[in-house]
């Protein structure tokens, strides 16, 4: 301070970032009697710089000591890997002037940059409140999770196909703002990609690139992605349960109970591999189901389905849960119990009977479906 007075003639800098002591996995403090203290430079040639970053960030949340293991920046260096292999993916994509984006890319765009701006301004608000760590796990999150797992799979052309150029330009800009985010926690990976993304002159340097500005998000697309999501998870679950290849396409029955949003409906057809999608009134039989957000979805038996080891399975949980449901039956039976526990409690156990009654009714009707055949 005393020297920003002298040579500038301003204070240089108003508030101060104290860490914790930085200890081990096993609480202690790190020294050189104890022989607990890595070699950063070590680390680094092995595991790289950014990967050191990430680790001795994810291990300081605000206000606490650092618990440092070596694992975390291994966690450093597999982030690393993942965004490396994102821009592969991407620079190996060839562009096609003529083609139109399908309409998966279009709702693919619409929500990341939904997601985007709602993701930068909890990053905003982590660096205002020197919450370091915090903004480190929601740009993680936000590259392995929003952008890789779900916004490049939708995305991505068909294999050795080229991509329409308009998607192909929104993919690198939405690349190109994650890297900006990216730069404080990891500068030389998010310099050396933004580098490659583009041609770009000296003073186009992602090191001086301006900070993105959040804008407006529409709760609408990000509520309709989410539970597009769900779906998208529970036919994956489904697919791998019941062996069905990836490769293989499958239809998907939705019974509409509650207010449905199809905006979200070309990336689960894109996601899940869907031949058809159609609505039904009534429930279908020989049918794998799930329910989200109170409507029903369905995947019609194919031949490849073991009937016998299906019927075998449901049965098995069938008795598993008739014998949950006891256990709890037993519990609200003793009037002891009932008398001297929080109401809360009592409430959660009444939940977990109702939840129970409710399977074993599912259960019971699907396994008398499958038996008719």
């Amino acid at each position: 301070i005393m020297a920003g007075y002298e040579f500038r003639g301003e204070k240089p800098f108003k508030n101060v970032y104290y860490t914790g002591i930085v200890r081990d996995k096993l609480g202690r403090k790190m020294s050189k009697s104890l022989g607990n203290s890595p070699d950063p430079i070590k680390m680094m040639k092995e595991h790289g710089a950014d990967a050191v970053r990430v680790g001795m960030l994810l291990s300081s949340p605000a206000g606490n000591d650092l618990l440092f293991d070596i694992s975390q920046v291994e966690q450093g260096r597999n982030f690393a890997n993942k965004i490396w292999n994102a821009f592969r993916l991407v620079s190996m994509w060839k562009p096609d002037e003529n083609l139109k984006p399908s309409e998966a890319q279009i709702a693919a765009e619409k929500w990341f940059e939904n997601r985007f701006n709602q993701a930068l301004m909890r990053i905003d608000k982590y660096y205002d409140e020197f919450r370091i760590s915090d903004a480190l796990m929601t740009t993680y999150k936000l590259i392995w999770d929003d952008f890789c797992s779900w916004f490049l799979e939708m995305v991505k052309p068909a294999y050795q196909q080229p991509i329409a150029l308009q998607a192909l330009d929104f993919t690198k800009r939405y690349f190109e703002n994650i890297l900006r985010v990216l730069h404080p926690l990891m500068p030389f990976i998010s310099e050396e990609i933004w580098q490659l993304l583009r041609e770009r002159k000296v003073e186009e340097s992602l090191i001086v690139a301006e900070w993105p500005k959040p804008g407006k998000t529409d709760e609408n697309i990000l509520n309709s992605f989410s539970k597009a999501m769900e779906v998208v998870t529970n036919v994956r679950k489904i697919r791998k349960e019941k062996n069905i290849p990836n490769k293989e396409k499958i239809d998907l029955i939705i019974r509409k109970n509650k207010a449905l949003d199809h905006f979200a409906d070309p990336a689960v057809v894109r996601l899940c591999n869907i031949g058809n999608m159609e609505y039904t009134a009534e429930k279908p039989e020989n049918a794998f189901g799930f329910i989200v957000a109170g409507n029903e979805y369905f995947i019609p038996m194919g031949e490849h389905i073991d009937l016998d080891a299906e019927i075998e399975k449901i049965e098995k949980e069938l008795q598993y849960t008739r014998g949950f449901l006891a256990s709890v039956d037993k519990k609200l039976a003793n009037q002891r119990f009932v008398n001297n526990a929080p109401p809360k409690v009592v409430e959660n156990e009444l939940r977990k009977k109702a939840d129970a009654e409710h399977k074993i009714d599912l259960l019971e009707q699907k396994l008398q479906s499958l038996r008719k055949n």
